[in-house]
């Protein structure tokens, strides 16, 4: 039973058309169509697969480079000596941090100079991510042009030849006559979807595996941040103990209160009794109330 089955399986292969004899029955836009959706495709497979050699050369070095960068004491004075395109995301970071808090290092006298260079150290690693997050997302338009637009070019491929094949029709045409011409046309749209489908799950990984090292990339930046700060109040810590304490601010001057003496803090002010005569003559005198006055007042109550 089994023998009778894949002989009949065997004989319809045999008789199945090839995908060659597909091709030749495209007129000339069809084919043109189909080259180029299968030059698409072999776009698209050498894309991802040197995008994800990339990512996981870039995460390798990144875990490597993390690891030093524990064992040094301090960032600050890190020196790395390659160019800056030949650095890994983690590196490029610490050179930016490293380059920014030396421009600025000669302010570091008190909090206020820690945090004005923390801002400039923290601003050249919001620039540094930005570049090294388009370069993680470098490549991947591509690969969403080609899921996109590979069925469509394909489509259009398909409409196209089903056009050409309906329009060379006669009064009396068969299906014998029909049927190559269409199947022809349709040789691009599968040609569309072979380069769409394979893209589609690359794009998604390398999506997810961006998306992952962007946040990995994030948390090392908030690290470094932390860690340069640290350093940072640790550099002022040894520098006042050295020094001793730093002297107290002074008031701005027209602000300072008056000096007063021991003797002037004890001792009530003493005036002179001219001045306290004329204090005394400037303040009207007291009139006592009479009972006439007490009488108007309930005359008014009784009215």
């Amino acid at each position: 039973m089994f023998s009778a089955i894949f002989a009949v399986v065997v004989a319809n292969a045999t008789e199945a058309k090839s995908l060659v004899w597909f091709f030749e029955q495209c007129d000339t836009f069809g084919k043109g169509i189909t080259l180029l959706l299968v030059f698409c495709s072999v776009i698209s497979i050498a894309t991802m697969a040197q995008k994800f050699m990339e990512l996981s050369a870039l995460r390798r070095r990144n875990m490597v480079f993390e690891q030093k960068l524990r064992g040094v004491e301090s960032i600050t004075g890190i020196n790395i000596l390659r160019g800056m395109a030949e650095l890994c995301p983690y590196e490029y970071l610490a050179a930016e941090a490293g380059a920014a808090y030396q421009r600025h290092r000669g302010k570091v006298l008190d909090h206020a100079g820690i945090a004005l260079c923390m801002g400039h150290v923290e601003n050249a690693i919001q620039r540094g991510m930005a570049r090294q997050l388009f370069r993680y997302e470098r490549k991947l338009i591509l690969l969403t042009s080609l899921v996109s637009g590979g069925p469509f070019l394909g489509l259009l491929g398909t409409v196209y030849g089903v056009m050409i094949a309906f329009g060379g029709l006669s009064d009396k045409a068969t299906i014998s006559q029909l049927a190559p011409g269409v199947a022809g046309a349709l040789i691009t749209t599968t040609c569309g979807l072979l380069v769409a489908i394979p893209a589609t799950f690359g794009y998604n990984y390398l999506l997810t595996q961006t998306k992952l090292m962007t946040t990995e990339l994030e948390n090392y930046a908030s690290a470094l941040a932390d860690r340069i700060e640290l350093e940072l109040m640790e550099i002022l810590r040894q520098a006042e103990t050295e020094s001793g304490p730093a002297p107290a601010p002074r008031r701005a001057a027209g602000l300072h209160a008056p000096h007063v003496s021991p003797a002037e803090e004890i001792s009530p002010p003493v005036q002179s009794p001219r001045r306290q005569w004329h204090a005394e003559e400037a303040e009207p005198p007291e009139v006592e109330p009479t009972p006439e006055d007490f009488r108007i007042g309930q005359d008014w109550e009784e009215r």
